[in-house]
């Protein structure tokens, strides 16, 4: 009897070892992934607000990335329907916004074919997508607007340069697989 509670402790404690040394691993692979984006700590906190990130593979931090991406993309298409809703009575800024809330929606398409780039193992078409259907249609709703003069909200303004961060560091995580 007392042999089988030594060993049950003894498999309790080497069970706890390994989860502790597999989660500074996975946590040394998310400051890894993280460490070349333009903002580190901004992609850290994406990573840990997710509940997977401890077990994720590179491919899952990057998808993790890619969630948090999405995220401020539903921001700030609700922002963009919001302000076009706000601004109707401008026809420049009302047709200004309303391209911007199709390219939102472009963008959105583009998570989803960067998603499953990512899950075949494409990442050549992932980082492809990435750049020219999830990040591009942001910059030019800014450029658009900027040119405008347009006075933009700070959530927006926050959101959009979040949003933009985050792209970056995903392309700079696919960019080393």
């Amino acid at each position: 009897m007392e042999s089988s509670s030594i060993i049950a402790k003894l498999l309790l404690l080497i069970t706890l070892v390994t989860i502790s040394v597999i989660s500074k691993a996975n946590e040394e692979l998310m400051m890894q992934q993280c460490h070349n984006s333009d903002n580190p700590t901004l992609c850290l906190r994406c990573l840990s607000s997710d509940p997977t990130a401890p077990k994720a593979d590179q491919v899952g931090v990057a998808r993790i990335i890619l969630r948090c991406v999405n995220s401020h993309l539903i921001t700030l298409t609700n922002n963009t329907s919001t302000l076009a809703w706000e601004h109707r009575t401008s026809p420049k800024a009302a047709s200004a916004l309303k391209q911007c809330g199709l390219g939102y929606a472009t963008a959105k398409r583009g998570v989803g074919k960067v998603d499953a780039h990512l899950i075949a193992g494409d990442y050549d078409k992932a980082a492809y997508d990435v750049s020219m259907t999830v990040e591009a249609p942001p910059v030019s709703c800014r450029a658009s607007l900027v040119t405008l003069n347009f006075n933009f909200p700070s959530s927006f303004r926050y959101h959009t340069e979040v949003y933009l961060a985050l792209t970056q560091a995903l392309l700079r995580i696919i960019d080393r697989f």
